[in-house]
């Protein structure tokens, strides 16, 4: 699953600050060598009071300051050096609070589009993200499919062996997803036990081989699983992009279609438990 910094909200923050810390540094930099050009002109002019025939030594020039002017001069210099370093320290801590904001509000934005428990994308960036790729998509005239999972007999499993048991599930479930698909694809938790995969540059074709690899693998787990006695399956409903659809049409149509599968599932087992009685 790609990395959320990806999102393009993200790389607009980074560049964003990006271009503040520059300005600032290149501020710095403009800073720094007015402070360097006082100093070296307040040594210079200390060097002449106190050493003239050293700065001066074949000078015949003779320039007489009153000592109260001279005074008020120096006190000048010194009280705008003071404020060039105070000025300086305080921009330095401003920038710094201005980061650590920066990336405070990345990190919590990171943070609401990845699902804590399964590690998935959540349904809160689902619709930036379908957009973009619904976009790419057409642009480019290139397949996207979707598929929208959703693992049969949960509830049961929460009821009977509690919350953390479930949530064990769900993880084991996404992990079996994101082992199925391409580090290009996008895995969603959709709802409580539902998960949306969104596959850019696959067909229909693509996609039932990602759909089979998928069933398999819940399935083998399912049999290898040492503690819960409940049978886990997953339903699984397929639907490739139209061109021209919205993001609300693409996800009614898949949505649709995985509970049409899974009412075949249970129809199904329906008829597999009247035939066995």
């Amino acid at each position: 699953m790609p990395n959320p910094s990806s999102d393009p909200d993200d790389r607009n923050q980074q560049r964003e600050l990006y271009e503040e810390l520059t300005h600032a540094q290149r501020e710095n930099r403009s800073r720094t060598l007015l402070l360097f050009l006082v100093a070296a002109m307040l040594g210079a002019g200390a060097l002449s009071l106190f050493l003239p025939h050293t700065i001066w030594p074949q000078s015949n020039l003779e320039i007489r300051i009153p000592s109260t002017l001279l005074f008020v001069g120096l006190l000048v210099t010194m009280v705008l050096t003071f404020y060039l370093v105070r000025y300086e320290s305080e921009t330095r801590k401003l920038q710094m609070l201005m980061i650590q904001k920066t990336l405070a509000a990345q990190s919590a934005h990171a943070a609401s589009m990845v699902d804590s428990l399964t590690n998935a994308y959540t349904r809160t960036f689902l619709r930036s993200l379908l957009d973009r790729e619904i976009a790419m998509a057409e642009r480019n005239s290139r397949p996207l499919a979707l598929m929208m999972c959703d693992v049969n007999n949960f509830k049961l499993v929460n009821d009977r062996y509690g919350h953390l048991m479930g949530d064990d599930v769900l993880a084991q479930i996404v992990n079996i997803l994101k082992a199925c698909v391409r580090g290009s694809d996008h895995v969603v938790r959709y709802g409580g036990d539902e998960f949306l995969l969104i596959m850019p540059e696959t067909d229909a074709k693509g996609a039932g081989v990602v759909r089979d690899r998928i069933v398999g693998r819940v399935q083998e787990w399912d049999a290898n699983h040492p503690v819960i006695k409940i049978p886990i399956s997953i339903s699984v409903g397929t639907f490739i992009h139209a061109a021209g659809n919205s993001v609300e049409q693409d996800l009614a149509a898949v949505d649709l279609q995985m509970y049409s599968e899974k009412d075949k599932s249970e129809q199904r087992e329906r008829a597999l438990k009247g035939r066995s009685k």
